[in-house]
């Protein structure tokens, strides 16, 4: 079994783990070139969604034997916009990063809703400052709505109630889960922004959610809530996001993602007022991130051979 195997996170493991695999030939390519050389006879690709692109996707289309794209990333929007082989399943690894990005995405809530970057503008001017006290929140003040219900989301959720929170969760579907109070479809959006203190994004990038956050939802948004992405982002548009901030519509955001990446220095999002920006760090998390993602990628590798259904299909 051929595997055209590209990574960048963890790839000394990753590269292990498949060549662990029963009867797996692990050809290891960093270019694009490379793959396409390799993809004609190849079984599975393994990569990240940043690497697929309209050659790659054309090399792999031309191959008659692929029978699996398993992606070492949480998005896949690439994949998406590109296309993969028509009956060729496409598996993301979102539950490997789930830990990691909603730590951070915890992380990033927390230091919004603590008021964390007053506190640190304050310590070198040796500022005994409290004038924004009246202003701290917690998770358990208000609902949160957590947009997208995958492996990232639910992990977002579960540590959320941990906190007190009444979650909302946001779907396609609005089908109920257990793992939230309360579940609405994406549709009802707007229903859901007016009664929650803050709002979560961690749902895939698709032509649906692209900019699913704008003037619009940010006008129906409470001036007290706060807005944390972790997913991509292109789901909000970034010159509304820093209107409404300028503007007090919102009580101040964090983002982990931008569209570009990395963002222009020009951009108006960087001098935004209530705003941290993350590098687009929140899935990192040591030697572990590694493990996790070799684990679950080599899961799936095993399925193949046996001819076992695989997880995490998303396409």
């Amino acid at each position: 079994m051929k595997i055209v195997a590209q990574a960048s996170l963890g790839k000394a493991q990753i590269v292990e783990r498949l060549k662990a695999s029963p009867g797996a030939d692990v050809r290891v390519v960093d270019d694009a070139a490379a793959a396409i050389r390799e993809l004609p006879d190849a079984d599975a690709l393994v990569c990240v969604d940043f690497f697929y692109s309209a050659e790659i996707a054309a090399a792999a289309g031309a191959a008659k034997g692929l029978r699996a794209i398993q992606l070492l990333t949480a998005g896949y929007d690439r994949v998406a916009q590109y296309g993969a082989p028509a009956g060729v399943p496409v598996c993301n690894a979102g539950e490997a990063y789930a830990p990691a990005v909603a730590t951070h995405a915890l992380a990033l809530l927390l230091a919004l809703q603590r008021q964390v970057p007053a506190i640190l503008a304050d310590q070198p001017k040796h500022a005994w400052e409290r004038g924004f006290a009246p202003r701290l929140t917690t998770p358990a003040s208000g609902a949160t709505a957590v947009i997208g219900l995958g492996p990232i989301g639910l992990e977002i959720a579960r540590l959320l109630r941990a906190f007190g929170a009444r979650v909302v969760g946001v779907n396609r579907s609005g089908t109920p889960n257990a793992a939230v109070d309360e579940t609405c479809a994406v549709a009802a959006l707007a229903s859901v922004l007016p009664r929650v203190e803050a709002i979560v994004l961690a749902l895939p990038l698709t032509p649906d959610s692209r900019h699913l956050l704008g003037a619009r939802e940010f006008a129906l948004c409470r001036k007290s809530a706060v807005v944390v992405n972790v997913a991509r982002g292109a789901v909000m548009d970034q010159n509304a996001l820093a209107e409404a901030l300028g503007r007090g519509l919102i009580a101040g955001a964090a983002v982990d993602v931008t569209e570009p990446e990395p963002l222009p220095p020009e951009h108006p999002l960087w001098n935004a007022p209530n705003l941290i920006l993350s590098p687009h760090c929140a899935g990192a998390c040591g030697p572990s991130a590694g493990e996790r993602l070799a684990a679950l990628a080599g899961d799936n590798i095993d399925r193949l051979a046996r001819g076992e259904p695989l997880r995490h299909v998303v396409a």
